[in-house]
């Protein structure tokens, strides 16, 4: 295959599991629903810390690593939700490659495989490879998942020749000797989306494809999940996602929220244990994951952890915010 399909995945990795739009935000309270940096303390151990991320390259979201250095250079331990090997790597691309002998051509009319095409072409992704991803890849790419950088980018040097957040952060942790584990593997999670009946994710890229200005909506959402990432704001994320949902079929739902994300954020609790009870480990995970009543924060607080967050504004007031005046 094209190097450029192998380089457009790699850019795509963890990204393509949520689901964002812009939508009017409800006014239900969500548990942990603003910051991104926390501390996690529990009887006399060394506090351990985490972070919530975005799956981008964008120079405002990158800015996030100077903020975490000091803590993340000094852990014992860097948990991911996945590790940054080549088994890894070379799993997540071929989890999204087609097995049943099909392609997308075959499954679509001609009219709605030419818009695929056209917003394929928006993350440079070409429709020779287009052709062979699995039908729910394609079904998360149409829904505008963050990793979209559009074709209305003028800038030089575009972001997609720059690692991801997540990768960064673990390019840091190599350089100062920090141990990285994964929470889990790409072919566990791939099983969460295996399996499923193909029309599921047919329908679903057709419903997509019925947006007329799909391009456009998804550059608008990307740059609106990056504005809720900037703002600290884990509440707007999370309804965003709620919203998104709302119109789609329960199994769809099944999927997203319960199997891609509360499922998900009990097994990475699983998994960064040890790591807290030995204490000064440092978790960074995609920042839907730390939300609500089913989020990694909540759960951690059930175990009998207290959580306090790091990056509280001057004017912020909030029990989580420990130095602030309530």
């Amino acid at each position: 295959m094209p190097f450029l399909f192998h380089k457009s995945l790699l850019l795509l990795l963890l990204s393509g599991f949520l689901l964002f739009s812009s939508v009017a935000w409800a006014e239900t309270e969500v548990l942990y629903g603003k910051g991104l940096f926390w501390k996690i303390e529990k009887d006399d151990r060394a506090p351990s810390y985490l972070l919530g991320t975005m799956h981008v390259a964008d120079p405002r979201v990158l800015k996030m690593k100077d903020e975490v250095k000091p803590y993340l250079t000094k852990a014992k331990i860097l948990y991911k939700e996945v590790e940054q090997t080549h088994r890894e790597y070379r799993e997540q691309t071929n989890m999204r490659i087609r097995d049943d002998d099909r392609t997308l051509d075959q499954d679509l009319s001609e009219e709605q495989f030419k818009k695929v095409v056209e917003v394929a072409k928006s993350i440079d992704l070409e429709e020779e490879d287009l052709k062979v991803l699995e039908l729910w890849f394609v079904y998360e790419l149409l829904k505008g998942a963050p990793w979209y950088r559009g074709t209305d980018n003028d800038k030089d040097s575009r972001e997609d020749d720059e690692p991801v957040l997540d990768t960064q952060l673990g390019i840091m942790a190599f350089e100062s000797n920090v141990k990285v584990q994964g929470l889990e593997k790409a072919r566990e999670r791939a099983q969460l989306v295996w399996g499923r009946p193909a029309p599921i994710y047919l329908k679903g890229i057709e419903r997509a494809l019925e947006n007329v200005d799909i391009i456009k909506d998804a550059a608008k959402r990307r740059e609106q999940f990056i504005q809720n990432y900037l703002n600290r704001d884990t509440t707007r994320m999370y309804h965003t996602l709620e919203e998104t949902l709302k119109d789609e079929p329960p199994e769809i739902y099944e999927i997203e929220k319960i199997a891609m994300l509360d499922k998900r954020n009990l097994n990475m609790v699983n998994g960064m244990t040890k790591g807290l009870i030995k204490g000064n480990s440092f978790t960074a995970v995609g920042a839907l994951h730390l939300p609500g009543e089913e989020g990694i924060l909540n759960i951690l607080v059930n175990r009998g952890y207290t959580v306090s967050r790091m990056d509280c504004g001057e004017d912020e007031k909030s029990s989580f915010c420990p130095n602030q005046d309530m």
